[in-house]
């Protein structure tokens, strides 16, 4: 081969390797949405209480997704979750941490949770339910306090739609 030639070449491969399409197992990101969280049960029994909450999704590879999203209760601080899932049949099922520090308390409550999302791949509606350790912060002390809380309802997607399968 000619010096020119073999220049091109090797050019060309670095193009296609800085510029080239991505391969399949590389995260791809889906997009934004909202939805509409009613909270119908918690530890006490049956609860009526909703919010808004924002996320968006990544596809991690295959049938593996990430998530990222806060939900914004009003007079509160907001609540932020991440995490990740798998895409099984139509559901595609989220466990995502959770934490938020109150804001509307003078007790100064610090919350975690995990969180499980079920969510139809078509729709993105669902269910969740939450398991959550909290920390009364102005107890500290010799005699802290703790509580558990519990929590389970519906998830409505009510901002653009966005596509699960490749």
């Amino acid at each position: 081969m000619k010096k020119g030639t073999v220049a091109l070449v090797i050019m060309g491969t670095v193009c296609l390797l800085l510029l080239g399409a991505p391969s399949p197992g590389v995260a791809q990101y889906l997009g934004e949405t909202t939805w509409t969280v009613s909270i119908t049960q918690d530890e006490y029994g049956p609860k009526s209480n909703t919010s808004i909450m924002t996320g968006a999704i990544t596809r991690a590879g295959g049938a593996y997704y990430t998530m990222q999203g806060y939900a914004n209760p009003p007079g509160d601080a907001p609540f932020i979750l991440a995490g990740g899932g798998v895409l099984i049949g139509q559901t595609l099922y989220l466990t995502l941490t959770a934490s938020q520090l109150h804001t509307n308390s003078p007790d100064n409550w610090r919350d975690t949770s995990v969180v499980q999302f079920q969510l139809d791949k078509t729709t993105l509606n669902g269910t969740l339910y939450e398991v959550g350790h909290d920390f009364k912060l102005s107890s500290a002390g010799p005699s802290p306090i703790f509580g558990s809380q519990f929590a389970a309802g519906t998830v409505t997607r009510t901002g653009p739609a966005i596509n699960l399968t490749p």
